[in-house]
């Protein structure tokens, strides 16, 4: 599996570490666009930290350094999904801490095999 995320053009993965063991994750991929003046979009999602390390900023690091990497690659935006059920739990409160809007319906659909 590592290496299809790491030959897919435009996916980073994050990875925080505490004494050598994770703790926590996040990935963004970017798209290309033709329109946005041709400047990509970046989507984050997956940012999960392990439970006995959340609430010690590790979430807030790995989403920084995100939008960091979003802003170096002239992305016109960042997309961060986040499932409902976290509306209550502190991530929401977290991402708009860092300046996301929830301004967006979104709709998923599980293909099951």
């Amino acid at each position: 599996m590592w290496e299809r995320v790491g030959a897919t053009p435009g996916l980073t993965v994050y990875l925080a570490e505490l004494e050598g063991e994770p703790v926590g994750t996040a990935s963004m991929m970017l798209m290309p666009h033709i329109t946005y003046d041709c400047r990509p979009s970046a989507f984050v999602e997956a940012v999960v930290v392990a439970y006995a390390h959340r609430r010690q900023g590790v979430a807030t690091l790995l989403v920084r350094q995100a939008l960091e990497d979003a802003r170096e690659a002239s992305c016109f935006k960042i997309q961060l999904l986040s499932h409902k059920r976290h509306a209550d739990d502190g991530a929401h409160r977290l991402y708009r801490s860092l300046g996301f809007t929830p301004e967006a319906e979104g709709f998923r659909l599980y293909l099951n095999e």
